[in-house]
């Protein structure tokens, strides 16, 4: 028994690394409740999205490297823009004088439509043939490259940037797919830009009862 006793304690002492906490815990508490943020914003649950955003700041701001805090602000912008809440990314601009990251300023151009051609390579990579097609004015190109984005709050946003250009088939699409994921906050959103893009009254009657329906929950 003693002995059994002394390999579980040895056992303990070689593998006490798995139960250390991780010197930049603040970093990834921060980055965990953003992610949390993300979804209840888009779920259209109000209360626990500003928990979760307060949540991811305060980490944020548990560090001197103000690039955390940088890419909360920015992604907390996005989302705003992504569901046609007008945001001048003002807690960011804030900010950016402490954070020298080229990623960081190439993401705050491309979604406040100020983007320029030498900063397409410093955005991620879901963004740059979309990016590309915004700059060369090429339409067809730009509602393509969209819809093969494999991640839907990328094509949330990429669709709110050029809004105004966007195919109605596309915006069925992006409708389609943010229903799927249950982002209510969004297909609300797109509902209403598809009504205006419309002149079918049998189908605007449509569309406002599925408005009704999600905005009285």
């Amino acid at each position: 028994m003693k002995n059994i006793i002394l390999l579980a304690i040895a056992i303990l002492l070689l593998s006490g690394c798995s139960f250390k906490t991780p010197d930049n815990s603040w970093q990834l508490k921060s980055s965990s409740a953003f992610e949390s943020y993300k979804k209840n914003f888009l779920y259209g649950y109000d209360r626990l999205a500003s928990n979760d955003l307060q949540s991811a700041v305060a980490h944020a701001k548990m560090g001197a490297d103000f690039t955390t805090l940088a890419r909360v602000y920015l992604g907390a912008c996005a989302l705003n823009i992504s569901v046609g809440i007008q945001d001048e990314c003002k807690n960011y601009k804030a900010l950016s004088n402490l954070v020298e990251d080229q990623k960081l300023n190439a993401y705050h151009a491309f979604i406040t439509s100020s983007l320029e051609t030498k900063q397409i390579q410093h955005l991620p990579a879901i963004y740059q043939k979309f990016a590309l097609s915004i700059l060369k004015s090429d339409q067809k190109s730009a509602n393509e490259e969209l819809i093969k984005m494999d991640t839907i709050t990328s094509q949330l946003l990429s669709a709110a940037i050029i809004k105004e250009k966007l195919s109605k088939t596309t915006i069925q699409s992006i409708i389609k797919s943010a229903s799927f994921y249950g982002y209510k906050r969004a297909v609300i959103y797109w509902l209403k830009i598809l009504k205006d893009r419309t002149t079918d009254t049998d189908e605007k009657k449509i569309i406002n009862k599925k408005l009704s329906v999600l905005e009285s929950v």
